[in-house]
């Protein structure tokens, strides 16, 4: 694989953030396992409240920093068009969700409202793009503005002003990247172990909530919430840094490209598939993991197929197709 020393920002910037992506995904399994277990057991609010202050943010900050760039600029295209593919994404994911809902034996609302993370992330992640957008000018007041809706989100259980701050935090660091970048080639082992720690130090506070019998909450668990929240994101990305040019690297950014069709299809199938194995009986905790670990891999595999297939097919044949026409057409560029 290409050295990303040998490479621009841009590009670095861009494959750190797909291989943070696949480590996300990678986090959100047992989350998503915990979609199907019983929420008046223990384990259930723990493996959800894991993915709400780490997972979660940290894919909002990641959005952040993939939308920096356009989110500075002054021409409004630039925004607007990737959020509108997010939020189309979004859609397409909340309808998939309805729709399989009756096949996992669930109302389509109640399907609806399970798959929730899954395309309330997309959407979240548009109406942020072109919030930060219009607040550019200001940046230490927009990221002001997202504490206090933070706070404001807590206090109300609004999970959509809850995460704006991650996403400020994500853009505001991308603008230092060169910085950021310095650091992790500095300490390339202290940087990827970054994630790893703030993970098992954010599960480690979610047990011992759990043991104490109160239901662990973002309210619950207050300001270290906020703290967690914020540091998942650098501590992801530095992570992904580290390791981008590696074997694993590599695995994590293919699956971290497949962000986009995860969204859309993973929690439907798995509760289709863990449906299908239960046969209406209540899943364990082991058999809710196996099942979300697989429908993962399904979809992304599949999506991986697809998008090889489109980059060394169907791409190179659109491409081939426009080159003879703007050879021969007299107001295409390169024509004669």
């Amino acid at each position: 694989m290409e050295q990303f020393g040998a490479s621009s920002p841009a590009d670095r910037s861009h494959h750190a953030a797909l291989v943070a992506r696949g480590l996300l995904l990678a986090l959100a399994a047992p989350s998503v396992a915990a979609l199907s277990l019983d929420g008046g057991g223990r384990i259930a609010p723990a493996l959800r409240m894991i993915g709400e202050i780490i997972a979660l943010p940290a894919f909002f900050a990641v959005s952040g920093w993939l939308l920096s760039a356009p989110i500075a600029s002054d021409e409004h295209g630039k925004v607007s068009r990737p959020a509108f593919g997010m939020a189309l994404c979004g859609a397409a994911a909340a309808a998939m969700a309805a729709a399989t809902g009756p096949l996992a034996g669930l109302d389509w609302r109640v399907a609806l409202a399970t798959a929730a993370p899954g395309w309330e992330l997309a959407l979240l992640a548009a109406v942020y793009g072109l919030a930060a957008h219009a607040l550019r000018g200001a940046p230490a007041a927009c990221l002001l503005l997202a504490v206090a809706a933070h706070l404001v989100g807590v206090i109300l259980g609004a999970a959509s002003l809850v995460h704006f701050v991650f996403y400020v935090a994500g853009a505001l660091l991308a603008a230092h990247r060169d910085a950021f970048f310095r650091l992790v080639d500095e300490e390339p082992e202290f940087a990827g172990a970054a994630g790893p720690f703030v993970a098992v130090l954010a599960t480690a506070v979610v047990i011992r909530f759990a043991q104490t019998g109160q239901s662990p909450s973002i309210l619950a668990i207050g300001p270290l919430a906020l703290a967690f929240g914020l540091a998942a994101g650098p501590a992801v990305l530095a992570s992904a840094s580290a390791i981008s040019a590696s074997s694993l690297g590599a695995i994590l950014a293919r699956l971290g490209r497949a962000a986009p069709a995860l969204a859309i299809f993973w929690i439907p199938l798995f509760l289709v598939l863990i449906a299908i194995a239960n046969r209406g009986l209540a899943p364990s905790a082991a058999s809710a993991l196996l099942m979300a670990a697989s429908s993962l891999l399904i979809v992304a595999t599949l999506a991986d197929v697809a998008l090889d297939s489109w980059e060394t097919t169907w791409r190179g044949r659109f491409s081939a197709f426009f080159r003879r026409q703007a050879r021969g057409h007299p107001f295409l560029p390169n024509s004669r």
